[in-house]
């Protein structure tokens, strides 16, 4: 949106501590007149810190912060002096206002969808209306982010043509960004088919792409654009992709639509394989029995089928999170993932955890492994067991699959060489 109003942009990922210098070399040598950042929960401590050296050593920036961290916690912007302002919600409009006003010299504090701190309170401006127009938004700027690199790591070309996700799972963000805005539900909103399909074809015209990664909360919950785009990525794109699935919206003509369109792999949160845990603590709403039903039906249609889980959530024991292998166990998913749970602030499993004194504040203050260990409160046995399913998950799901055990024994072997492998790398080079 930057560059699409006039202005000179860069970004710059720092994914770890040590990018920090990277970050204030750029500044240096780019002297931008504003730093923003982009912030979910686990990622705003990071942000403070950088946010504090760029301030430190440039007083004049003026740094702001938008995301899913500030929409649904304003409250995040008095824990950080070095912030001069965050953005609540869709800001990409008010953002570009926000420019014009700095480029201008004026104040910009009365700009739309802005929340400050002033003595020492919280003032939130009014909220631009979600967009419903998504066509009115340029593409995702795919050079100036790093999609090429994306390409590389993950094989796949991520693509995102929706907002928004009408359930209220307790630990996910649509229903607390639902409550930002004063609305029951954070309904699904759509970029048009042509849009959608042009900006595949183009990405396609300057970028090697294999597979497409359609990630969207819930693909094609609207059945008339899904439809449409089913059949102009069949007549236009051929090429394979993958999307995300509720199994409980999961029927057979949903699938075999899929597979013709191209579709080779379909991820679904199974989430727990208990069911008091999956429909009463995260407010699922979904039934062993259709969880088994729609990946059945996608093996039916030979699709490769992922399932992703959540464990550690408060008031789950361990005997309600071996329901969730069992389960897992029971579908053989072609691939299965989890996450430990993390709550985040402004959702309603988050807040359950802040205000019944669940959160260990320390490591949560400090966390830098999100979903993969534990920032509750819990007994140090019960974290280390929380650690050890989540590093062993694929054993336990499969453990009779001799060659999955094969090879994720050679991964671990090869991350355990990789700095003895680097070092020896390093004596060749010198030898040469």
């Amino acid at each position: 949106m930057a560059r699409l109003g006039g202005h000179e942009a860069r970004v710059i990922i720092a994914g770890t501590r040590t990018a920090y210098s990277k970050v204030l070399a750029e500044i240096a040598a780019f002297k931008p007149r504003m730093v923003g950042f982009s912030s979910v929960s686990s990622q705003f401590s990071f942000v403070k810190e950088i946010a504090f050296l760029i301030k430190s050593k440039y007083p004049d920036i003026v740094a702001v912060c938008g995301g899913v961290h500030p929409t649904i916690n304003p409250n995040c912007v008095l824990e950080c002096e070095s912030l001069d302002a965050i953005f609540v919600g869709e800001s990409e409009n008010s953002f570009l206002e926000f420019l014009k006003k700095l480029d201008n010299g004026e104040p910009y504090k009365d700009t739309d969808n802005l929340a400050y701190a002033q003595d020492s309170k919280l003032v939130i401006n009014k909220l631009k209306p979600l967009i419903q127009n998504l066509n009115s938004l340029p593409y995702p700027d795919k050079d100036i982010y790093p999609f090429r690199e994306i390409l590389k790591i993950t094989g796949y070309a991520p693509f995102g043509f929706s907002r928004g996700c009408p359930y209220s799972c307790t630990y996910c963000s649509n229903h607390a960004i639902a409550k930002t805005y004063g609305i029951p539900r954070n309904l699904p909103r759509y970029r048009s088919v042509e849009s959608s399909i042009n900006e595949i074809e183009e990405a396609m015209r300057k970028f090697s792409i294999k597979i497409v990664f359609i990630n969207e909360d819930i693909f094609g919950l609207d059945r008339a654009w899904r439809d449409e785009f089913c059949r102009q990525y069949k007549k236009r794109i051929r090429t394979k992709f993958l999307c995300f699935l509720r199994a409980n919206l999961v029927d057979e003509d949903l699938i075999r639509q899929l597979k013709d369109a191209g579709c080779y792999r379909v991820s679904m949160g199974l989430e727990s394989g208990n069911e008091y845990v999956r429909n009463k603590i995260m407010n699922r709403q979904m039934s062993n029995e259709q969880i088994i039903r729609a990946v059945d039906l996608a093996k039916k249609y030979n699709l490769e089928t992922n399932t992703i889980s959540i464990i550690g959530v408060p008031g789950e024991t361990e005997e309600m999170l071996k329901d969730t292998i069992a389960l897992n166990r029971r579908i053989k998913p072609s691939s299965s993932g989890v996450n430990v749970f993390y709550p985040y602030k402004g959702t309603v499993l988050g807040d359950y955890c802040f205000e019944k004194g669940l959160i260990d504040r320390e490591r949560y203050d400090a966390f830098s492994n999100e979903r993969r260990e534990t920032v509750l409160n819990y007994p140090d046995e019960y974290r280390r067991k929380l650690i050890y399913y989540r590093e062993n998950w694929e054993a336990l799901v499969y453990p009779f699959d001799l060659k999955r055990h094969v090879l994720r024994f050679a991964k671990k072997l090869k991350n355990a060489l990789r700095p003895a492998l680097s070092m020896m790398g390093m004596c060749k080079g010198y030898n040469t």
